[in-house]
């Protein structure tokens, strides 16, 4: 598992970067990241790994940017795909990669409309605001328990319908 991230390991230096964490600070975070997957390798390396071999980049994003979190305690909004693989991909992409990025993100947001008022309102709380879940448990009144649940259920949502589209994207650049 550590042999197949390693490859990629700039891009994971990329990633925390682009979620917050100062460049001097992004190679100890990825290294964290990296004992921290070994640690849990039993649970993670399912859900990291596809069968085929390849990284799912969803799940490691979200892992870099909850170590980059724990590290500088800094509590970032959600990221879009486009930043969060490419600082740059604005001055480097064409119209036609901004169209299609665009368009991925009008997908994910009527997805997530789609899921009703409650957990569309619960999903914006958490991925585009500076909420933990301990904070929005607080100001809500919801159980932090079923905060998570509903959190890993939204993650799970958007990873299946979408991950497809972003790795397609992300081929484009």
């Amino acid at each position: 598992m550590l042999e197949i991230l390693g490859k990629r390991h700039e891009e994971w230096i990329g990633v925390a970067v682009a979620n917050g964490c100062p460049p001097s600070l992004a190679e100890d975070v990825v290294q964290e990241v990296y004992l921290r997957l070994h640690k849990y390798k039993k649970t993670a390396e399912h859900k990291l790994i596809a069968k085929d071999g390849s990284v799912n980049m969803f799940y490691m994003w979200v892992t870099i940017r909850n170590q980059v979190r724990t590290e500088i305690g800094k509590e970032d909004k959600y990221i879009g795909f486009q930043e969060f693989y490419f600082e740059e991909a604005d001055a480097s992409a064409d119209e036609g990669f901004e169209l299609r990025y665009q368009a991925l993100m009008n997908d994910i947001k009527e997805e997530v409309d789609s899921w009703g008022s409650y957990n569309s309102k619960l999903f914006n709380l958490y991925f585009k605001t500076d909420l933990s879940m301990r904070k929005i448990a607080k100001g809500t009144g919801i159980g932090l328990t079923h905060i998570f649940g509903s959190v890993t259920k939204y993650r799970e949502a958007i990873k299946e319908k979408f991950t497809e589209d972003f790795n397609n994207l992300n081929e484009e650049l």
